[in-house]
């Protein structure tokens, strides 16, 4: 799924699969009808993590930008757009109607807070649908206050969000922390700041050396001293120390001394118990005999 981020606009596209070249062949082609972006936001798996997608952002001229790894929140623009995108093929399968009506019906719809469709603002007019309308609502007609609206309308939700939301510290250089696990049954792993690479995220790196990027909401930070992995890697030993190391030769007395085979103690002997037993106050009418 491909969204403009300015109209709100998004293509559906099916991908034979996930490589660099399926991905990039279908950004291609928006590319060519409607124009070169400034930025490219997306996530950070493949192939948009691949040197091809880098090459390509280098030839096309865009600056490619990814949001923080296992948190979608940072990505909402495409992840709302999905739950819009799958809402309509839905309704329209339940409806056994045509889901690209639907979409096109969706384009054309005012969105809530901007008083214009998403085809208004990506082409300027509203696009020809089977519900009847006035020739002159088909007319170009440029939607100049979209900016303005767009900014109250996250103003609006900012201030909504921000009611139980606090800001958590930033983290400095070399501070240790905590990394959250994704898998259940596993303990946070203990790693250091490198340097922060984007509003909420910090590239971190483990004792072991391996190297993240993470939000801030997945570190903790703690007062644990760090392993380096020098410091966890063991010294080498030469050959020459392990010459001056060698055991030298031990010699063993197979004398026994009298002294302690005089202070040992003999072993117990087992013997059964000499009570007396009394016979059963419940038996005493019967003849019992003991077969041995």
């Amino acid at each position: 799924m491909t969204i403009d981020y300015y109209s709100d606009y998004f293509e559906i596209d099916r991908l034979n699969n996930k490589k660099g070249k399926e991905v990039i062949g279908i950004l291609k082609k928006h590319f060519a009808r409607y124009g070169l972006p400034d930025c490219v936001f997306s996530d950070n798996g493949p192939p948009f993590n691949s040197h091809e997608f880098r090459h390509f952002s280098n030839q096309y001229e865009f600056t490619h930008t990814t949001s923080s790894p296992r948190f979608p929140q940072s990505n909402g623009k495409v992840e709302n757009a999905i739950k819009t995108a799958k809402r309509l093929m839905v309704k329209s399968h339940k409806d056994t109607k045509d889901p690209y009506l639907a979409l096109l019906d969706w384009r054309n719809t005012p969105s809530e807070g901007l008083d214009s469709s998403p085809s208004q603002r990506m082409f300027g007019r509203r696009g020809r649908t089977l519900l009847p309308s006035a020739s002159r609502l088909l007319k170009p007609d440029i939607q100049t206050d979209v900016v303005g609206n767009k900014r109250i309308q996250k103003e609006k939700q900012r201030s909504y969000y921000n009611r139980s939301a606090k800001d958590k510290t930033e983290l400095a250089k070399g501070d240790i922390v905590r990394i959250k696990p994704f898998k259940n049954g596993k303990e946070w792993t203990k790693a250091k700041v490198d340097e922060k690479c984007n509003i909420r995220s910090y590239n971190v790196t483990t004792e072991d050396g391996s190297t993240y990027q993470r939000n801030r909401r997945h570190l903790i930070l703690t007062k644990e001293p760090m392993i380096e992995q020098s410091e966890l890697d063991l010294p080498t030993q030469t050959a020459a120390d392990r010459t001056d190391n060698q055991a030298q030769p031990i010699a063993i007395d197979n004398q026994v001394d009298d002294n302690v085979i005089e202070h040992q103690e003999p072993k117990p002997t087992i013997r059964t118990s000499e009570r007396i037993r009394s016979r059963p106050k419940h038996l005493q009418d019967y003849v019992c005999t003991v077969v041995r």
